[in-house]
């Protein structure tokens, strides 16, 4: 399949948010990740930092600001 993990970085830690996330939808500050069953996780204050599609993993970051 092609989910990928959906990490969010805190330091030089990370920290899983959904492991088989289908799709990444962002929107302002917050970030919801939709698993292929429809099940959904949304993260407040973050930013997407890196898309590695090879690793199937998806870095999140906290939002400065």
């Amino acid at each position: 399949m092609c989910e990928s993990s959906v990490y969010v970085l805190k330091g030089s830690e990370k920290s899983l948010v959904m492991a088989e996330a289908a799709r990444v939808l962002v929107s302002g500050d917050e970030v919801t990740c939709v698993g292929i069953a429809g099940d959904r996780k949304t993260v407040k204050g973050v930013e997407l930092a890196e898309a590695n599609l090879m690793r199937h993993e998806i870095i999140l970051k906290p939002r400065k600001g």
